[in-house]
């Protein structure tokens, strides 16, 4: 693996790998108790090679956890600690693990070995230096990844170390060596996580930790960015969103900043406009990726031209090594600007859903004529000049009132008013499932001092310009932040709790 390669070089070095709050862990450090912990792997199961399950948020030793599981041969399994525990029980279950290292403290009523903190610095102090004839193969899961299942249960989603060497290759033109400090903000369950630990670590940045408690206290988590020498950001758009709303989020606190990179959600004009004005040097990078295709497989870098735009903000090109490809009704899509269901094909696409093989035989492909692996994204988009755009979700189209409605089109739409920095609609059901109208939650890039009725009459007036009358939501609501779920992705289902009971 690229990353293990890198991270055995820099070991030799005293480097700062990760910066945890008051903590700092040295490349020496994380290479020695890396191979710690891969040592005791293999001494303690041999050749059983069951995931390694990480429970935890960000602390320090999550990360040598994360690397000793893949020198040993072993995937992870990252459970964030803010997971529900039925949630983890289930997890658990499916990976059916041997060993389980949970910093959490959380009562699993597992027959896995559960490896408390202070366990863990036995194993660490142990010098020991594992062979990279131990390391996981290319064909093996590197980790695997739980994302939410149409059944509610969760849905895991291996990756393989070869899947992860091609998406270090597409995304480290874009990291300078040694180039600075890169956020390490996004959850290990999520993974954009990628984006920092496995770029950052291969060349060789220290990675500067935000963990759920700072990233919920903006003064805390900005009292330390200012500290923190960053010049690589990594997050969703949402996360940086938040951040914005307040006005010390510019140059001055961070003076070091050279790129912010995207990933998880649609990235907005607003916040693109935003950020050029507050961060006049840094760069801004919009990526693309479902996980199933290992993180990211498009990336633009957006320019003055783009922000200026009035379609949406591009996705981008390509990554190295990844063929993209429009389809509409099973037929190539070969004009431009016609939209159709995006399908990945390359190294990155991963094996399939672990232990579903029915999900896997509708989702991936073999394709014939390349004999490429291919996924079926079943998201929305159109091509322009080299450049990609994403339109929304196939399966996130409804009919309203005999209307076909995607709902990004609706948000996107409402962006465009001027005072609305950022906009999430749900379709309001009633008890059969059948939609009935659509309502809004708006986040406002400055107060505008109306009652809630004069504002939803003024935003209607305005959305007019923009949408037609039936995809112009009945119900608009304000909000001073949007909920954000583990993976700081905007959390729709607690946006729909909230409409319960409204007028």
């Amino acid at each position: 693996m690229i990353v293990l390669k890198q991270l055995k070089h820099y070991a030799k070095t005293n480097r700062t790998a990760l910066v945890n709050r008051e903590e700092r862990l040295s490349y020496q450090e994380l290479g020695a108790r890396s191979d710690a912990f891969a040592a005791w792997l293999l001494d303690t199961f041999g050749k059983d090679c069951s995931p390694v399950v990480l429970c935890g948020d960000k602390e320090t030793d999550f990360l040598p956890c994360i690397f000793g599981a893949l020198k040993s041969g072993r995937a992870y399994v990252p459970i964030d600690s803010v997971v529900p525990d039925d949630r983890a029980a289930q997890i658990v279950a499916d990976v059916q693990p041997t060993v389980i290292v949970d910093f959490t403290g959380r009562k699993l009523d597992v027959p896995a070995k559960v490896l408390a903190p202070a366990e863990l610095e036995g194993i660490f102090s142990t010098p020991a230096e594992v062979s990279s004839e131990n390391w996981i193969p290319d064909t093996a899961p590197a980790y695997i990844l739980f994302t939410s299942g149409s059944t509610g249960r969760p849905k895991g989603v291996p990756i393989t170390a070869g899947n992860l060497d091609a998406f270090c290759r597409g995304l480290l033109p874009f990291y300078r060596e040694e180039e600075g400090v890169v956020l390490h903000q996004v959850s290990y369950s999520f993974d954009v996580s990628g984006c920092a630990v496995y770029a950052g670590i291969s060349r060789g940045m220290p990675l500067f930790t935000v963990d759920h408690a700072m990233a919920a206290d903006l003064q805390e988590c900005f009292a330390a960015l200012e500290k923190s020498e960053l010049a690589l950001w990594v997050s969703t758009p949402s996360f940086a969103e938040l951040c914005v709303q307040s006005e010390r989020f510019r140059e001055g606190l961070l003076p070091h900043l050279r790129q912010f990179l995207f990933c998880g959600e649609v990235l907005t004009h607003t916040l693109c406009d935003t950020l050029a004005q507050r961060f006049p040097a840094a760069r801004i990078l919009n990526t693309y990726g479902p996980t199933e295709a290992t993180v990211l497989v498009t990336a633009a870098k957006i320019t003055g031209e783009m922000r200026r735009d009035s379609r949406s903000v591009p996705i981008g090109r390509p990554v190295d090594g990844v063929t993209l490809r429009l389809e509409q009704d099973g037929q190539t899509v070969t004009e431009e600007e016609q939209t159709g269901e995006l399908l990945i094909l390359g190294p990155t696409v991963g094996p399939g859903y672990f232990g579903r093989p029915d999900l896997t035989e509708k989702a991936f492909f073999t394709d014939p004529d390349t004999g490429l692996r291919g996924y079926r994204t079943g998201d929305l988009c159109y091509q322009k000049g080299g450049l990609y755009y994403y339109c929304g979700r196939a399966d996130n189209q409804l009919k309203l009132n005999g209307y076909r409605i995607e709902l990004e089109d609706v948000e996107a739409n409402l962006q465009r008013i001027p005072n609305i920095r950022r906009a999430a609609v749900l379709p309001v059901r009633d008890a059969d499932g059948k939609a009935q109208y659509l309502a809004a939650f708006l986040l406002l890039a400055e107060p505008d001092g109306l009652t809630p009725l004069r504002r939803a009459i003024q935003l209607k007036k305005e959305a007019a310009a923009y949408l037609p009358v039936y995809m112009i939501p009945r119900k608009l609501l304000t909000v001073d932040a949007f909920p954000l779920n583990v993976n700081g992705k905007i959390d729709k289902k607690a946006l729909a709790a909230q409409l319960e009971g409204t007028p």
